[in-house]
């Protein structure tokens, strides 16, 4: 009987119907067969052939579990550290994913290990995270080679170890893991560990989104977006961020909103660019406001955006009134200050320009950014250049910089 409930759930060799699979496993429970309890809690958790109940897999997971069933006391595991049917308590996660691996049961012992990392429900403890992780990899877990590999990646637990990180996430990778293959990509996206190279990283990003990875959709839409190892391509840059977008991705649906405005520009369209990303800058103030209570760092990113479009549709009043506004909301970017000379410049107003121009050579522009101040207006220039913006005064201050073409 529990058989032929499994061969109805899958598909095999009859037509998947999900309601004969529910009828052979009630049958079967009925006769204490802790697999067919499994197979009933399944159904409600996942709402297949019966309406979605997570009380009642609760209920039929307890009475497999109750029989010595492994599988059934991880998923009890799930349902406490995710308040599926039961209140949200890690506390009895953990207490069932150890009695689940202290009987071989892998998922458990990788869920134990993302318990310790992150220390939800006990002590973060990134050495209990990885021995863990380990063990559930050992057994072949592609989820914790992965896991296994951000530890390496992440320098969490074990010294920072790129090359090792790679070949945990190729391990989980060919096991057909989707997080690993999107992990692959960002290694060789960043060149971390490897040669950056962009046509790798669309490979593994493409391997990803196959599978339906909307962070690597994304990816793959900012690729063609940009023309990073792939001809420049708003088309399919478009249709990649819709799919990620579609499955709730919200750096795809700002991507979006983001792509006709690059079109716009790329076009040399400076003043539609420009209101479309001042309407864009309201929105994303809007949502802030909202958020918090106030503007911050958030609208003054997208104020940045409505300053350089303005410099390039020549309404430098504009650019100085919005740049002002941008620092003000977040004083410590650097670029803020690099668009507040440019706007100056073309408003002639060019001593306070060049003091600005002068005020911070030599210093990057951000932690997290390697370019020099310097670096980052040379680069400026020559765009506003090839846009037909220009200033005799860009010369003068390319050579005061040591920066000059």
């Amino acid at each position: 009987m529990i058989n032929l409930g499994t061969l109805y759930a899958n598909g095999l060799g009859v037509t998947q119907d999900f309601t004969t699979a529910r009828e052979w496993w009630e049958k079967a429970a009925a006769k204490d067969d802790a697999n067919a309890m499994v197979g009933l809690g399944a159904l409600y958790n996942s709402g297949q052939g019966v309406p979605q109940d997570y009380a009642k897999a609760h209920e039929w997971y307890e009475k497999a579990a109750a029989k010595g069933h492994e599988g059934a006391m991880s998923k009890l595991g799930d349902h406490f550290a995710n308040g599926l049917g039961v209140p949200l308590d890690y506390a009895k996660a953990r207490e069932w994913w150890e009695k689940a691996a202290a009987k071989d049961d892998a998922g458990a012992m990788y869920n134990l290990g993302v318990l310790f990392r992150y220390g939800r429900g006990v002590a973060q403890d990134l050495t209990n995270a990885r021995d863990w992780l380990e063990k559930a990899a050992a057994k072949d877990d592609a989820a914790a080679m992965n896991g296994l590999g951000t530890l390496y990646h992440d320098g969490k637990g074990v010294p920072q170890n790129y090359a090792k990180a790679r070949e945990w996430y190729e391990r989980a990778a060919a096991k057909g893991y989707a997080d690993a293959m999107d992990n692959l990509s960002r290694l060789y996206f960043r060149g971390h560990g490897v040669p950056q190279d962009y046509d790798t990283a669309r490979e593994w990003a493409e391997k990803a989104a196959d599978k339906g990875h909307t962070e690597a959709m994304a990816k793959l839409g900012w690729l063609y977006d940009k023309g990073q190892g792939v001809p420049q391509d708003s088309a399919k840059a478009r249709e990649w961020y819709e799919k990620a977008a579609a499955k709730d991705n919200e750096d795809a649906k700002m991507a979006l909103e983001r792509l006709s405005i690059n079109e716009a520009k790329s076009a040399g369209r400076y003043a539609e660019a420009l209101q479309l990303q001042e309407v864009l800058a309201a929105k994303r103030e809007a949502e802030e406001t909202k958020r918090d209570g106030k503007a911050g760092e958030q609208t003054a990113g997208e104020l940045t955006h409505v300053i350089w479009y303005a410099l390039f549709a020549k309404e430098f009043t504009k650019a100085l009134t919005v740049a002002n506004r941008s620092h003000v909301l977040f004083p410590d970017d650097l670029v803020i200050e690099i668009n507040q000379a440019h706007a100056l410049m073309f408003m002639e107003r060019g001593e306070e320009a060049k003091a600005l121009y002068l005020a911070h050579k030599g210093k990057p522009l951000s932690k997290a950014d390697n370019e020099l101040w310097e670096q980052a207006i040379a680069e400026d220039f020559a765009a506003l250049r090839k846009a037909g913006v220009t200033h005799p005064m860009m010369a003068d201050i390319e050579k005061e910089l040591g920066v000059s073409r």
